[in-house]
């Protein structure tokens, strides 16, 4: 028990992705029944192993010393005797320090050598880390500020440049700015309030679903009424009420929904004193009769899609007069413009009266990308105009007892009533099985995702005939 009290606390860098996603997944890990962690979502371990690879495949080629020490300490010195020497290319380097007794310790894929003063002589080095996504993310670059950080005080001298080497293999460099460093430090900070007991104020958002750890931040917001159950609010709204004195979802649909208070926007006070509201009620409040087009030839739509490849690989199709599915495929990423090409085909055969559902803007927006990615038809042209957003529709008509507004919350839900053939059935899980596809080729996991796919347009036509019901 003692050695336990003594021993320091200890920031790393994959507390930021956690953090990030859930805050209650470092409290969780720090301080609860690890008998109640739930498992980590299969599309989170995939980005790990795809990560290893994804690294081993990039230096394979590439001249660098290795840090092959597995112990902490060993490794630190190591490295830092490969920096003194002015090594090119340190591979797994060990690096840390204590900043107002917190020990920061990571390790950074690379460390590379450039010219500039340092401790070490005419030279300095800048971390890189190798992801399998295509883009530098905020999160990415918390983390290269965090090694930074560490980098100063071992150098010296603190970076003028962090970078990653992304999916694609080519190396994105930013300059290391004061804003990047000082919002690390609010994260870094934050994660160790919370490491040292401070538990984090209940934020439901769609990374906890992501989160080991979900189901206890959902319960604990539940045995509290916690405001956070009301959907779509931002934390930093939620702090104001707070700081108000108001923590209960009952609280809140107390309120009049027409009188804005603690200087929030009138639409958002609105909303969220009669989401509120809905809750305590358990019952749905309409603002409106549902407005929407209807037409004689009614087909939904969705699209299935994997941010870490930059694809779109699925385009799923229910015709509601012939109760048909109708797709087009990606099997492989670079198939992704022969598929575009066969939808672009398809349209001129659909009939001139139809009108085209789906649930969210994903749809619209990645069919403008993807047509100026490969370009359109007059006949895309008209299909763009008979595009019909549900969730549109439901956000100026109705307010559900809900926490999450996605079509699998709605469609499930008491009211809709539809159920997924696929117990994980998901977004990230389709991407999950896309990405495992690729991987072994193994058709039924191909047949999941077309599944999959064709559940959520039929539920998109659930969702309409539902709302028919109140027009």
């Amino acid at each position: 028990m003692g050695s336990n009290k003594t021993k320091k606390l200890r920031v790393s860098p994959y507390l930021f992705m956690e953090h990030s996603m859930c805050p209650g997944w470092v409290y969780h890990d720090q301080f609860s029944d690890p008998k109640q962690k739930g498992e980590i979502p299969e599309l989170a371990l995939k980005l790990m192993e795809q990560g290893v690879l994804h690294e081993k495949e990039y230096i394979k080629d590439l001249e660098f010393e290795e840090v092959k020490a597995i112990d902490s300490d060993e490794a630190f010195r190591e490295t830092v005797n490969l920096m003194q020497k002015g090594v090119g290319l340190i591979y797994q380097g060990s690096i840390e320090t204590e900043i107002d007794d917190i020990k920061w310790h990571g390790r950074p894929d690379l460390l590379k050598k450039f010219p500039g003063k340092s401790k070490f002589g005419n030279w300095q080095y800048y971390p890189i880390d190798i992801k399998s996504s295509t883009d530098l993310r905020p999160d990415h670059k918390h983390q290269l500020a965090f090694y930074s950080e560490i980098l100063k005080r071992i150098q010296g001298k603190e970076p003028e440049k962090i970078a990653i080497i992304n999916k694609n293999k080519k190396q994105m460099t930013i300059p290391l700015s004061s804003e990047i460093t000082s919002k690390m430090y609010a994260k870094a900070n934050e994660i160790i309030s919370i490491l040292k007991g401070q538990k984090p104020l209940p934020h439901l958002k769609g990374g906890c679903k992501q989160s080991p750890w979900g189901h206890m931040c959902l319960k604990e917001s539940e045995s509290k009424n916690d405001i956070a159950l009301i959907y779509n609010v931002r934390e930093s709204t939620l702090n104001k009420l707070r700081s108000n004195g108001l923590e209960t979802v009952l609280e809140i649909a107390e309120l009049n929904p027409n009188k804005p208070q603690y200087k929030i926007a009138k639409n958002t006070w609105q909303r969220l004193v009669l989401q509120a509201q809905a809750l305590v009620k358990k019952d749905l409040i309409w603002l409106q009769k549902p407005n929407f087009d209807e037409g004689n030839n009614p087909i939904y739509f969705d699209i299935e899609g994997d941010p870490l490849l930059g694809i779109d690989y699925l385009f799923g199709f229910w015709i509601g007069n012939t109760q048909e599915f109708k797709y087009f495929l990606a099997s492989r990423p670079e198939d992704e413009e022969k598929m575009w090409k066969e939808f672009l085909a398809w349209l001129p055969t659909l009939p001139k009266d139809y009108l085209m559902y789906h649930y969210a803007p994903y749809e619209k927006i990645h069919v403008e990308m993807l047509e100026k990615k490969y370009g359109g038809s007059k006949d895309l042209d008209l299909f763009k105009s008979k595009l019909v957003d549900l969730f549109d529709v439901i956000k100026k008509s109705v307010i559900f007892p809900l926490y999450f507004y996605s079509i699998k919350d709605l469609a499930k839900s008491r009211f809709v009533n539809y159920k997924w053939r696929h117990q994980k059935a998901g977004g990230a899980q389709s991407i999950f099985w896309y990405e495992k596809w690729l991987e072994t080729g193994d058709r039924k996991v191909l047949q999941d995702i077309i599944d999959y796919n064709e559940d959520d347009v039929i539920a998109t036509e659930h969702l309409l005939n539902w709302l028919k019901q109140y027009k």
